[in-house]
């Protein structure tokens, strides 16, 4: 885990230059740390009571713990997110766990019960609505070819979709800044406030439709995953 946070501090020389909707609550950077473990129980709660810690209410960072409920034939289990409002509260947030006895007893935990998978620093290129209140997610991983002509699309998709009332909570587009490989260049997702809501609307639209048919030639679609809330540190 040193070494995993060692590497974003040199990933991150950057400034925030995302277009995400100002109307969103979802922040302009994002890290997520996946990992699989069989103690749930033993892990959320070593990450709780770091939440409780004086180091941790110091960091500029808002952190949530994700369950991978359906991710196919993927390794983790879990998933850590922690959003940053600018690159300045990257390196503040890890350079504050590298010198942190808070953190470094939640690393001591994670060693003996986790297994570490795959970390990825993200930046918010589009996104709306308030993350916060949504406990359940729809998730793509894709590889993008042209993105410039790929966040058009989906920003008209998002939009048409918005108008329709398809809409059940926040949603986002990341770029994979730090950690994207040929099968993930792009994240993207969207919420809803619980499973039984992300669920409603099964069918697709002509929108979505047009949308498929905009992008066939720059995208893959590499796994279409159903996640959930654990906690919020």
């Amino acid at each position: 885990m040193k070494r995993i946070l060692s590497s974003l501090l040199l990933i991150v020389g950057l400034q925030a230059t995302s277009a995400y909707s100002q109307e969103s609550t979802v922040p302009a950077f994002a890290t997520i740390f996946q990992f699989s473990t069989a103690e749930q129980a033993s892990v959320v709660a070593a990450m709780s009571t770091f939440a409780q810690s004086e180091c941790r209410k110091s960091m500029p960072t808002a952190i949530r713990v994700m369950s991978e409920n359906w991710n196919g034939n993927e390794a983790p289990t879990h998933s850590v997110i922690f959003n940053f409002i600018d690159a300045k509260s990257i390196t503040e947030t890890f350079g504050k766990m590298q010198q942190c006895r808070a953190a470094g007893n939640l690393m001591a935990v994670l060693k003996e019960h986790t297994q570490s998978v795959s970390q990825q620093l993200l930046r918010t290129l589009h996104a709306g609505g308030d993350y916060t209140k949504d406990t359940s997610y729809n998730v793509w991983q894709v590889s993008v070819t042209d993105e410039a002509t790929y966040v058009a699309a989906w920003k008209k998709l998002m939009d048409a979709q918005e108008k329709a009332g398809l809409i059940n909570g926040a949603y986002g587009l990341w770029r994979v800044q730090g950690g994207a490989d040929s099968n993930v260049t792009h994240i993207a997702f969207a919420g809803a406030q619980n499973l039984e809501t992300l669920l409603e609307n099964g069918a697709p639209s002509k929108a979505f439709a047009v949308f498929q048919k905009k992008v066939a030639g720059i995208r893959t679609v590499y796994r279409a995953n159903i996640n959930s809330v654990v906690a919020d540190l």
